[in-house]
Parts: structure tokens; C-alpha cells; sequence
């Protein structure tokens, strides 16, 4: 039989909730459990705390059951709890992008990733943050169009793709040591010009190459529902 357990941050996290939620302070609560107020700052910050520990600040938090945190009910319900609140997150954001769909999003790591990208894109759009510095945002546009001169490259040799690389690597190098990180998306879709007739769609690969601040970490963009080409 499988059990789930609830990982330490994510329990330590749900128990600063329940504190609060009673408006308890940490030295309150380590009065009640009559544990040492570090034992409460160690567990709200998923560190490892003994058994001892743990049912004491359990029945403190105001459960009946001392064992709570390891019981796997607990934790589907916690992590249930999570789930919806996350889903209630994603939907008001989504309502805030109307128009926009959702796509995954990837760091950028290297100048071969970064040609591979352009290998397989029919059309890119670039977006450099604002909140970036006058230097990070230069070397960003000097990347996002080296990245967009390469869609219109011909086949060339593997000496001349070995030096391409060896150029957006330095290029991303250079926009990590400014405070600086690419990601980039792609989209599938089908075209149709308005007096086609009977031809068939064109199916396009549409790129997304967006430079944030290092602090920032996406894992996915929003992007225009429709796109246009001229």
C-alpha cells in the first residue's frame, strides 16, 4: 500500500499558516509546545526537528492527534488544500491575460540550444524586461537578433555552427554576469491567409524569446492568442 507524505518545507509552510491563522507568534506557540523558540523557526523552515518535537508543536497547533504530521490523510488533505489554491492563483492570472494563451517556458542554457531554437522556428518574437539594466538590456537585443538572423542562414558548415555557438554562449555569459536570463517558448499553429481558398494551411513553429532579471524564474509566458504576419 502507498502512503503520501507531505515533504518538510511544504509541512513547515502549512504549520506558519496554522500559527498565524490562530495569531499566535513563534514564541507563543513555543510556550505552548514548551519547546525552544528555535525548534519552531527550524520546523517553519522545513528543517529536520525530533519526534519528540514534532508531536509536541502537533497538539500546540491545536490537533488532537500528535502523530498528525505523519499521517498520510493529513497530507492528501494538505496537499489537496495546496492544489486548489494554485488552481485559484492560475485562474485569476489567467483572467488577467485574456487574450493570451499559456506556454511552457525553458531557460536558455547554451548557444547550441539557443541555434536549435532557431533551427526550428518559422517566425520569433523577443521581449527584453524593463527592469533591466541599460547594459543587460544591450547585450539582450544584440542576442535576440544574432538569435534572428540565424532563421534566415542557409545550411553551413559544422566548423562555421561550432563558432555561432561559441558566440551566443559568450552572449549569454555576458548576460548572467549583468543580472540577466533568457527563456524561450514555442507554439505550433496552422495559418490561413483570408483569400486562400482551397489551399491548405501553413503550419508554422512561432519562437518566443523573453530577458528577464535573474531573480525572476519563469516556467511559462503568455503569449497573444492570435498572431499576425505581414
Amino acid at each position: 500500500m502507498s502512503t503520501t507524505l507531505i515533504d518538510p518545507k511544504t509541512l513547515g509552510f502549512w504549520a506558519r499558516c496554522v500559527r498565524d491563522a490562530q495569531h499566535l507568534s513563534q514564541e507563543a506557540l513555543a510556550a505552548n509546545a514548551s519547546v525552544d523558540i528555535r525548534t519552531v523557526q527550524r520546523f517553519e523552515a522545513g528543517k529536520t526537528v525530533n519526534i519528540t518535537s514534532r508531536r509536541a508543536l502537533a497538539k500546540a497547533l491545536g490537533y488532537d492527534n500528535p502523530d498528525v504530521f505523519d499521517d498520510p490523510k493529513f497530507a492528501e488533505e494538505v496537499l489537496k488544500f495546496f492544489d486548489g489554491l494554485k488552481a485559484i492563483q492560475q485562474k485569476n492570472l489567467d483572467d488577467q491575460h485574456p487574450d493570451s494563451v499559456r506556454v511552457k517556458a525553458q531557460a536558455l542554457a547554451s548557444g547550441t540550444e539557443a541555434m536549435r531554437f532557431a533551427d526550428v522556428v518559422n517566425a520569433m518574437s523577443f521581449v527584453i524586461d524593463d527592469g533591466l539594466s541599460d547594459a543587460a538590456k544591450e547585450v539582450a537585443a544584440g542576442f535576440c537578433d544574432y538569435v534572428q538572423e540565424l532563421m534566415d542562414l542557409d545550411d553551413f558548415p559544422m566548423s562555421g555552427r561550432l563558432g555561432i555557438a561559441k558566440d551566443l554562449d559568450d552572449l549569454l555569459q555576458d548576460l548572467r554576469e549583468k543580472g540577466a536570463h533568457a527563456y524561450f517558448a514555442t507554439r505550433d499553429r496552422k495559418l490561413r491567409g483570408p483569400d486562400w481558398g482551397d489551399k491548405p494551411s501553413w503550419d508554422v513553429t512561432i519562437g518566443f524569446l523573453v530577458v528577464v532579471p535573474t531573480d525572476r524564474q519563469l516556467t511559462e509566458l503568455y503569449i497573444p492568442r492570435k498572431s499576425k504576419f505581414a
